[in-house]
Parts: C-alpha cells; sequence; structure tokens
C-alpha cells in the first residue's frame, strides 16, 4: 500500500510539472506577439486573466534607443523569453555579453483600470520605460563592463491604458554573466490580478522558503542532541543549501531584504548548488551505510569543494560560463544514489523506499532546472518543491523510526513491568539455588577435605611400607656384614625374609604402575568371548581351595528362579548363552583382590560366596563377593573405591597389601563398560557387585 501511494505521489507531480509549462487552456491558443505586435483586444483580462508577453519582440543589438528613438539599423524579430545567445546573426552581442533594445508594441482595448507588468529577472541590468515613462530600473544599463553594474529580482509597474496602446521600451545590458536578454516572460493583466498571482506566488515561495530553513535548523538541532544519527545533520545542510540557492534565484528575496551585491547572490546560488551534491551523497551514505560505498566520499567532497574553491576566487562572468561542469556534477551524484537506493530498497532497508521515492522526485525538479537554465524548458524553478516532497520522504523515515523506537520502549518497560512483578518470586529462587550452591560446595569441600586427608593417610601408609621393608633389608644385610648370621640355615632363613620383602616393595611399586595406566586409559585390554558358565566354573576351581584352606566356606552359583532336575539342566544351557567380552586375566585380577579382602576380613568358620545373575532388561550379569566379615561403616562406604582412602576403614586391600586393590578393580571393571558397588553392615559383612555388559547368543 505505501509503495502504491508513493507512485501515485510521483505520477501526480510529474503529471503537475508536465502541465505547468503548457501555453494552452481548454484547447485555445494564446495570443503570441509578432514582428513586434501583439493584439489583445480579443483578450480579457477580467475574464481570462494575466498574458504573458511571449512571441516575435523587435531586438536592436548593439544599440540603447529611448522610447520614440528610431535604431540606426532595421531591427530583428526575437523569441522572448530567451537569452540573446540563442539570437543568430545578432551584431553588438559578443558572447553574451554586449547591450541591446527591447521594443513591443501591445494593442488593447481601452479600458479605465488600471493594469499590471510584472517585471522578470533580466540579465543583468534593465530600464523600462511604458508609454514613454520611466518605470523601473535594476542595476545600471552600460555599454561596458566598467560603466555598468548587475542587479535583479522581479517587480511589478503599473500604468493606465486609456488610449488602448502600449509601448514597452527595455534597455538591456550583461557583461557580467554567461547569457544576457530576457529570459522569463513578461506578465500583462489587470493590477488586483498580477499583485494577487504574485502575492500567491511569493506567499507559495515564503513557505517553502521558510519550511526548508526550519526543517534544516530542526535536523542539525537532533544531530546536536543525538549524535548517533549522523544523517540528520546531512540532511539539514541540504535543505539549507537549497534554501540558500532559492532564496538568490527566483523571487530573489535575499537581495531585496539584504543589502547583498549581485555578484554575491551569484556565488550562494553556484555554491549552494554544488555543496547540495555533497549534503546528499553524505545523508544517504550515513542512512545505508552498508549499501553505499565509503571511497567515493573523497571524490564527491573533493570535486564539490574544488567547484566551491572555483566560485570563491573567480568572478561571475568566469565561472557562470562553467556551469555545464556543475551539472554534470551533480548529475553523476544524482544517478549514483539513484541506483545505490534501487539497491537499498532491494534488499528491504528500513526507510530506503521513502528515500528513494523522495529523491527521485527531487532529481527531476533538478533536471528541470537545468533544462531552464540551458532554454530547453521554459518552466518554473522547481528545485524547492522537489526537496519539499524529499522533506515529506524524510519525515516519514523519521515517524518510522521514532514508532519502531518507542515500540522498543514500550516492549522494554513491559518486560521490566513483568519482571518487578516476579522480582521477589524470582529472588526466591535464586537464593534458593544460591543455599543449594552453597551446600552443594560445603558437600565438595568436605569430599575434598576427606580425599585430602585419604591421600595423606595413603602416602603415610606407603611410605611405611616401602621404609619397613627396606629398614629390615638393611638390617638383614647389615647381619650379613657383620657376620651375626653364620650357619647355612640362618642364611637361608635370613635370605627367604629378603626375597619377601623385596617381592612386597614390587607389588607395590606394580599396582602404583597399574593404577596410573589405567586411570590415563593406557592399558591395553585383550577382550575375548567369554560363555558365563564357563566362566563360573573357572573362578569356582580357582578360589574354592584358597578360601576353605583359611577355614571358610565358600559356594560359588548361577540364580535361577528353578530348583527341580529339569530346572537345574536348563539353568545350565542358559549360562552357556549368556556371553561376555570380557578380558580374564585383568577379570582374574579383579576377583582375586577382592576375594582375598574377604578373606582376610573374615573369622574362620564364615562364608565367602560367589553369585551371579543375568538381567534380561539391561543385558547385564550381575556378579557379587558376599562375607560374613567384620564390614565397613555406612559413611565410609562411598568411598571405599576412592585411591586415596585409608585401607584400615575401605578394605582397599588386605593387610601387607598395596592398598589399591579395589581402585584397580573399579577401572578394570568400567573399563569392561561396567560398574562396580558395594553393600554392608557392621559386623554383618560386606558384599561387592559388579554389573557387566552380555548377551545372549
Amino acid at each position: 500500500m505505501i509503495r502504491r501511494f508513493v507512485l501515485l505521489l510521483i505520477a501526480l507531480l510529474v503529471t503537475v510539472i508536465s502541465l505547468s509549462g503548457c501555453i494552452a487552456r481548454n484547447g485555445e491558443e494564446r495570443p503570441a506577439a509578432k514582428a513586434g505586435f501583439l493584439d489583445l483586444r480579443q483578450w480579457s483580462f477580467a475574464d481570462d486573466g494575466e498574458l504573458s508577453l511571449t512571441g516575435e519582440w523587435s531586438f536592436y543589438g548593439g544599440q540603447l534607443l529611448m522610447p520614440g528613438e528610431a535604431g540606426l539599423t532595421r531591427a530583428s524579430s526575437v523569441l522572448v523569453p530567451r537569452s540573446w545567445n540563442s539570437y543568430p546573426g545578432v551584431s553588438g552581442i559578443n558572447h553574451g555579453q554586449g547591450y541591446a533594445t527591447y521594443k513591443l508594441q501591445v494593442i488593447v482595448e481601452p479600458t479605465d483600470r488600471v493594469l499590471a507588468l510584472r517585471v522578470p529577472n533580466i540579465f543583468s541590468s534593465y530600464k523600462l520605460w511604458v508609454n514613454g515613462k520611466l518605470l523601473a530600473e535594476q542595476g545600471k544599463v552600460g555599454t561596458s563592463r566598467s560603466d555598468s553594474e548587475a542587479m535583479q529580482y522581479p517587480r511589478i509597474v503599473t500604468f493606465n491604458a486609456n488610449a488602448g496602446k502600449i509601448e514597452l521600451v527595455v534597455q538591456v545590458s550583461n557583461f557580467q554573466h554567461r547569457k544576457g536578454g530576457i529570459w522569463v516572460p513578461f506578465r500583462l493583466g489587470s493590477s488586483d490580478t498580477v499583485i494577487s498571482n504574485q502575492l500567491k506566488t511569493t506567499g507559495k515561495e515564503m513557505i517553502i522558503l521558510g519550511s526548508l530553513i526550519i526543517i534544516g535548523v530542526y535536523h542539525i538541532g537532533l544531530y546536536a542532541f543525538r549524535r548517533q544519527e549522523a544523517f540528520t545533520a546531512h540532511f539539514g545542510l541540504l535543505c539549507l543549501f537549497v534554501a540558500a540557492r532559492a532564496a538568490v534565484t527566483g523571487e530573489n528575496f535575499l537581495l531585496q531584504l539584504l543589502p547583498i551585491s549581485w555578484e554575491a547572490g551569484m556565488k550562494i546560488e553556484y555554491i549552494s548548488f554544488a555543496l547540495s551534491a555533497v549534503s546528499g551523497y553524505l545523508y544517504v551514505y550515513r542512512l545505508f551505510p552498508l549499501d553505499a560505498s565509503k571511497r567515493i566520499i573523497p571524490f564527491v567532497i573533493g570535486i564539490g569543494m574544488s567547484l566551491v574553491a572555483f566560485v570563491l576566487f573567480t568572478p561571475a562572468i568566469v565561472y557562470t560560463k562553467q556551469l555545464t561542469f556543475f551539472q554534470l556534477y551533480v548529475v553523476a551524484v544524482s544517478v549514483y544514489l539513484l541506483i545505490l537506493l534501487i539497491k537499498a530498497t532491494m534488499r528491504k532497508r528500513i526507510g530506503a523506499a521513502f528515500v528513494l521515492t523522495g529523491l527521485t522526485v527531487f532529481v527531476l525538479t533538478v533536471l528541470n532546472d537545468m533544462f531552464f537554465y540551458n532554454e530547453w524548458l521554459v518552466y518554473a524553478q522547481l528545485v524547492p518543491l522537489g526537496l519539499f516532497f524529499f522533506m515529506l520522504m524524510q519525515s516519514f523515515i523519521i515517524s518510522k523510526r521514532f514508532s519502531n523506537a518507542m515500540y522498543q520502549v514500550e516492549h522494554v518497560s513491559s518486560e521490566l513491568r513483568e519482571l518487578n512483578a516476579h522480582l521477589e518470586e524470582r529472588i526466591k529462587e535464586r537464593t534458593l539455588a544460591l543455599s543449594d550452591a552453597v551446600e552443594t560446595l560445603a558437600h565438595t569441600n568436605r569430599e575434598l577435605q576427606r580425599s585430602e586427608l585419604s591421600r595423606r593417610q595413603l602416602m603415610s601408609n606407603i611410605s611405611h611400607d616401602l621404609r619397613t621393608p627396606i629398614t629390615l633389608l638393611q638390617g638383614y644385610l647389615e647381619a650379613f656384614q657383620d657376620g651375626v648370621v653364620k650357619s647355612a640355615e640362618q642364611q637361608r632363613r635370613y635370605l627367604r625374609m629378603m626375597i619377601g620383602k623385596v617381592g612386597g616393595l614390587n607389588r607395590l611399586i606394580h599396582d602404583l604402575f597399574e593404577l596410573t595406566k589405567l586411570e590415563a586409559g593406557q592399558t591395553r585390554f585383550d577382550f575375548a568371548e567369554v560363555r558365563l558358565g564357563q566362566w563360573i566354573e573357572q573362578l569356582n576351581d580357582q578360589y574354592e581351595i584358597d578360601v576353605v584352606s583359611s577355614g571358610l566356606r565358600f559356594r560359588c552359583d548361577f540364580h535361577s528362579t528353578n530348583s527341580s532336575q529339569e530346572g537345574h539342566a536348563h539353568e545350565k544351557e542358559q549360562q552357556n548363552r549368556i556371553r561376555l567380552s570380557l578380558d580374564l586375566p585383568r577379570m582374574d585380577q579383579v576377583f582375586a583382590n577382592v576375594i582375598y579382602n574377604a578373606i582376610k576380613h573374615t573369622e574362620k568358620g564364615g562364608e565367602i560366596a560367589l553369585s551371579f545373575f543375568f538381567d534380561e532388561t539391561s543385558n547385564r550379569v550381575i556378579a557379587t563377593v558376599s562375607d560374613t566379615g567384620s564390614g565397613i561403616e555406612e559413611e565410609h562406604l562411598p568411598f571405599i573405591f576412592d585411591r586415596f582412602y585409608k585401607k584400615e576403614i575401605s578394605r582397599n586391600s588386605a593387610e601387607g597389601g598395596s592398598g589399591l586393590g579395589l581402585a584397580i578393580a573399579k577401572e578394570i571393571v568400567e573399563a569392561h563398560g561396567g560398574t562396580i558397588g558395594a553393600v554392608s553392615s557392621l559386623d554383618k559383612g560386606t558384599m561387592i557387585w559388579f554389573a557387566l555388559p552380555a548377551s545372549l547368543g
């Protein structure tokens, strides 16, 4: 909908521009002068309004004639409005520089009403006589640059036409501008109509000029208070530059209100024209920095400032002749900006469509003004109107950004209200979470302290286990050295004791090395498929003699729900169907550590039992080693598989061992993809269980 609306506005504006230059109303051809004569007896100023005095005027090049004075040569018929540069073969005019006299005879119906003539800007000085009376003069008409002075702004003169005849004589000289003569038509009508239309035109241009100045200052003020939006400063400067140019063209308000010379007004016009392109590019660049090229900025600014310097340090007669370069520069920047904005619109940048629409209309009005100054069209200057439309598009952008900002503010405010509403609940939740974290940290700290205490105890045990046999070995060797041991029997006994101590040291060192490799994942496992029934028989044969010889009962069985003979046969078959992937030597090491620990902590007459059960839901074999020994206190039970937990409490190994048996067992079981745990009651016994992956064959 917005794009259709914008396109409709463009179409309407182009239509208005196109129709503004038409010279016909309702299909009727307006009267035009021929050979210096214009008959308006059929024209009613009361009914038809004012009329532009266009057509063929009498022209005397190189002559300044007074009313009633005949020319030295025959008059030429030239088109007005046109600059005299376009008149072919006119003598006295050299590249637009020179002086001449225009004459026009107008016949009207005799009337008692006062008529008015709107005199346009004439380049670059003139004198106007109506029916022999000098009614208007701007600047100083002369025959050379030294005795002439340029000045221009439109004015209205009134006179009576009782005789029905109006004779216009206009002396014009130009030695300061690239073009001279009457560019814009005179307009004739009743004084009321001409003055009313002039007031409307003046009011319209004043409104546009005032709007440009106000909006320009407003946007610069926005930038002063919010530096993040740099595009507002460049848009404000663009408005002020166009306003400055509008103030010294058309109605020339600046020259009428302030004591400014014609030369200064021309410099303001050309400088503003060049700087408008600079500020326009910077404005679009700041709006869409991702689409515009930063490398173009030095060229745009450099060329623009070069043109400004050229205007400042040369007279109007020099830089006005280079208008083509100014126009090419502005057209090149405008075309680049249009391409850039088309890309930004296709990429759906915020506000790109509005800027593209406004800039398109603005560029069209700039082209219209270029056509006007090159006399390709005779329409009025429309740049201020185009920029005014551009400002409307800019207001849409600001409104959209403002609405987006308000939406963000409302969204944040809503979140803040919701946050405040639930703040107490969230504080409670955070407090509970913090309390839980503190409790967890405290528990972890206690475990770390216990682990550190165990580590110290283990290091003390290892130091004792290392120091004691070494001390004994040293004593035995000194006994040999001092000759205390003499008989062969004593020597053999001392050697056996020494070998035993060395074996203990070797086991301790081996266990430490083994546990370190297991924990680092550097131990190699040779897995093989083993049937559960075969493994149970092997364990039974391997440990039954050792347990029974220690004065304990021994049992090794597979748990099944059937107790009949057929049930036992089925149970044996099922054991052979259950298969495990095991490194048998490593698993034998696990059972050895656990069983010999149980033997050391179980009094004679007790029992040690190995039990196996297959859990079909999890496809795991549950193996347990139970004893009826002294048991382990509940508070120490979770730590018995820690390598740093003291062996007296944890039963990590039997007396005389390294103290690392259960820690090694845990690493081996987990390497098989299983888990290990313990259940114990003080003075009632302990059960160590393993859960190992298995499958049914």
